[in-house]
């Protein structure tokens, strides 16, 4: 018998929550033996830069005063929570997974129903099967979170039909190739039965699908609403909210380029996404409850509700890292109670299915945000930008602000400056003009225009800012010193140069890969060493020293030199730097390294 644990606040009206949650695989839904550590603090006792600690899912520091701590111990896999007028941090753990820290706001009236933890490899325990499948899901008691073994799952499209039986963990799984739309049906006695029609099968997808007990039929259509914007199938209603959010207050002030590179911020470890009662979407502040999930895992399951899963790798990446930092921005400024981000239109749909095209996207980007002025952007996108609205689409245009023109897009009324945009030339508006068009960054990737172009081109406009458009690639990866093996070194000598690493990106996937630069300078002369700007991926969290060589040439003078070191994002994936490639870092040591002339030995020895 499950504990449930319940209490009645006013809000509005009296009502009654049941504040417990459990923990689940974030990849397979099941449920998790984790450990659950809660700490009670005081709110008002915390610095703003503690409470930032808290948000960002950090250790904090231990001179803040924690007013009581206790396991939380579950009753049937399920973790009660205590009503508490204070602050309450909940750490979660697990062998296996990456660790997780969220919290629960003083007397919150939003329970927390799901905890979400990412395995430290994110090995599917149904590996081999899951690779071969084109569509598969785990299927669970939506009560008990027990999984359903013996289910009958069936799949249906064009002159297609196989049915199959869940397993012991409750998986299933279609094997490809599958024609281009499905319908899956699952039905078992003594549940409600799902049909979830209109399954894209470009992609390889995987479900968890929570099986209601009793009666009756839930049917789910998965056809994205942007497919349908230029026919009789287009979802008005999801649309419509889209576009009709409310525009960004930051400041209008911008920075120019950056010649640093890229600025370090580091991404929230998690982020609370509000649901309404039944589990289902909701909009802004009308959500019921909350489900937990580290924020990369936000990002790889909800991008497929915002970008096209068949779309262009490269416009998938340029989607990932707005979706990732309007998220984010989210989980710092603290917009609603009891949760970061709705789960519906209106903030930023998520829906848990995910695709594997949308998720290596976001694994591709991993902890890469916005950032505007120094902080995280509230990175602003809709579905079609261009300024036109074409009177026979009937489509119902929402940026009131036309006057960059057709093949450009842009609200100067609300600080987004007119930009050019021929891919969009003769499309009709449906979208704010603010921010990313998503139907741009699919014809601009069809162009063969890699994703860090299309974010710059829609965010600093080629690095060109000006108001809103003002806003850059961070990166959450940074040097933290550098040390040279050897201060003298001879012509056409190897020497080592060790770059120590701090990585906040989640570990769950490795970052990069990244690609280490390095030259020599005398105020005169500049050398460097292609040949080994070598390529790397950042593994695990925090610091990590990755070595490069450097080969001297053989008609270096002998001088005092600066080394210049840099890290670059490998966005092409060639194994070298090129001008496609995004500058995170770069780093001048003054006189770090002395050449001496050639048989020059004097100075080496040190007499």
């Amino acid at each position: 018998m499950k504990l449930f644990i319940t209490f009645c606040i006013l809000c509005h009206s009296t009502l009654c929550y049941s504040l417990e949650f459990i923990v689940r695989d974030s990849q397979t839904g099941a449920a998790i033996d984790a450990e659950v550590l809660i700490q009670t603090i005081n709110e008002a006792e915390l610095t703003p830069k503690q409470w930032k600690m808290v948000k960002l899912g950090q250790a904090l520091p231990a001179e803040v005063n924690v007013i009581k701590q206790h396991n939380a111990l579950p009753q049937d896999n399920f973790f009660p929570l205590v009503p508490d007028p204070h602050l309450q941090v909940i750490n979660i753990s697990a062998p296996g997974y990456q660790d997780l820290k969220t919290y629960l706001t003083a007397n919150s009236h939003i329970p927390i129903t799901q905890i979400m933890l990412d395995r430290l490899n994110h090995n599917h325990p149904s590996s081999t099967k899951y690779e071969q499948a084109q569509i598969s899901g785990n299927l669970y008691d939506q009560a008990t979170f027990q999984p359903l073994v013996e289910v009958a799952v069936t799949l249906s499209g064009d002159q297609f039909y196989q049915q199959v039986f869940t397993d012991q963990n409750g998986f299933f799984s279609f094997a490809k190739p599958l024609p281009k739309s499905m319908s899956l049906t699952v039905e078992h006695k003594g549940y409600q039965s799902q049909n979830r029609t209109d399954i894209n099968t470009s992609s390889p997808t995987n479900m968890i699908i929570d099986l209601k007990p009793g009666r009756g039929h839930k049917e789910t259509s998965m056809l994205h609403p942007l497919i349908g914007m230029h026919d009789s199938q287009i979802d008005h209603q999801w649309l419509s909210t889209k576009v009709n959010q409310e525009p960004s207050t930051d400041s209008l002030s911008y920075n120019k380029e950056r010649p640093s590179g890229a600025i370090f911020l580091e991404p929230p470890a998690s982020i609370r996404v509000g649901f309404n009662g039944a589990g289902g979407t909701c909009c802004g502040a009308n959500c019921a409850t909350s489900q937990v999930y580290s924020l990369e895992t936000y990002v790889q399951r909800g991008l497929d509700n915002e970008w096209i899963a068949s779309w262009d790798a490269d416009s998938l990446k340029a989607g990932s890292i707005p979706y990732r930092s309007y998220g984010a921005w989210h989980v710092i400024n603290e917009v609603y109670t009891g949760y970061d981000i709705c789960a519906g239109p209106c903030c930023q749909a998520f829906e848990y299915t995910g695709y594997a095209a949308t998720t290596s996207a976001a694994i591709a980007t991993n902890g890469i945000m916005l950032d505007q002025n120094g902080g995280i952007a509230r990175s602003e996108y809709s579905a079609q930008n261009n300024s036109w609205d074409d009177p026979n689409d009937g489509l119902s245009c929402t940026n009131t602000d036309l006057s960059c023109g057709d093949g450009s897009i842009g609200s100067p009324a609300t600080g987004w400056p007119c930009l050019n945009d021929a891919v969009s030339t003769g499309l009709g508006c449906f979208g704010h003009g603010r921010g990313m068009s998503q139907w741009g960054t699919q014809f601009r990737a069809q162009e063969g225009e890699s994703f860090a172009h299309i974010l710059d081109h829609y965010y600093n406009a080629n690095n060109n800012p000006s108001n809103q458009r003002n806003q850059y690639a961070s990166t959450p990866v940074r040097i933290e010193s550098i040390v040279v093996n050897e201060k003298v070194v001879s012509e056409n000598q190897l020497f080592t140069i060790d770059y120590t690493i701090f990585n906040a990106a989640e570990t769950s996937h490795p970052f990069g890969p990244v690609l280490l630069g390095a030259s020599l300078y005398d105020g005169n002369n500049d050398y460097s060493d292609p040949t080994n700007d070598l390529s790397f991926q950042v593994n695990q969290s925090g610091t990590t020293i990755l070595q490069r060589p450097f080969q001297l040439d053989t008609d270096i003078t002998s001088n005092v030199y600066d080394l210049i070191t840099a890290i670059y994002l490998d966005v092409d994936n060639n194994n070298q730097i090129s001008s496609i490639d995004w500058l995170l870092q770069v780093t001048t040591q003054p006189a770090a390294l002395i050449v001496l002339a050639k048989n020059d030995l004097i100075f080496r020895d040190s007499f």
